[in-house]
């Protein structure tokens, strides 16, 4: 009957190096949570800058040449009306 608490003291170590391998796992994944989460901020920030500048750019070249601006802008709505028409 000795096989019985060497098999306890086996399952023990077995769970402790379990919980163990669960927390490292728990640890890995929380690490990796953030740096995706820092890098996804990063590209947004990153998106909406170029937005802004690209929006900036589109007014300046409006105010720069209106005419055209509306030519470009009645032609856009013309090929939207088509092609939403089909």
């Amino acid at each position: 009957m000795t096989a019985t608490p060497h098999l306890n003291e086996a399952l023990q170590h077995t769970a402790q190096d379990l919980r163990a391998v669960g927390d490292a796992a728990k640890e890995d994944f929380n690490i990796l949570r953030h740096e995706a989460r820092a890098r996804l901020e990063d590209c947004t920030h990153g998106a909406a800058q170029d937005a802004r500048e690209n929006l900036n750019q589109l007014r300046d070249y409006a105010v720069q040449n209106p005419l055209r601006a509306l030519v470009y802008a009645a032609l856009g709505g013309v090929a939207l009306g088509l092609f939403l028409r089909r």
